[in-house]
């Protein structure tokens, strides 16, 4: 039923009055541009939000509460991984960290070596990366002080960087 098509209230017709209202609305024209004018107002009040300000702060803290609860099961569940055994290398530089040297012999070989020596040598940075030991050779040639533990037959046993 159309809104203008109101009975009388006792189920007749149309009352005559909505008639004449009908009939004056049907002539009339809206003002120019009113379609344009009104599209430009609801633009102007309703403009649209740039990328960063349709995200709520709920939205942003409930995704950053779930990030946090993401690394912290990431962390707890990386530590109760088994570690790996570090290689027998590793092993022996980490244990001659404490003394300062390096073995460069299996350790039976440097108990029973005769008559050792400490000498004092200036040795190129690149025949200690060829001996194993953790050195950066950016500059090969370069000469780094070095205490070289030698068995009696000339043989090096082992070896300990000098600090300046």
């Amino acid at each position: 039923m159309n809104r203008l098509e109101f009975e009388d209230g006792n189920g007749n017709a149309p009352a005559p009055a909505w008639r004449d209202a009908r009939r004056a609305l049907a002539q009339a024209a809206p003002p120019d541009r009113v379609e344009q004018a009104l599209l430009r107002a609801f633009r102007q009040r309703h403009a649209p939000r740039p990328w960063y300000r349709r995200w709520s702060a709920d939205a942003v803290a409930s995704w950053a509460g779930i990030g946090a609860a993401a690394c912290a099961l990431a962390i707890a569940g990386m530590s109760l991984l088994p570690t790996a055994a570090p290689s027998p290398r590793v092993v022996r530089v980490l244990a001659a960290a404490d003394v300062g040297f390096v073995p460069l012999v299996p350790p039976e070989r440097m108990a029973a070596a005769p008559n050792p020596q400490l000498k004092q040598a200036n040795l190129p940075r690149a025949a200690l990366v060829q001996m194993g030991i953790p050195i950066v050779a950016d500059a090969p040639q370069e000469l780094v002080h070095a205490e070289l533990l030698v068995a009696g037959t000339g043989e090096p046993l082992a070896i300990r960087l000098a600090v300046n």
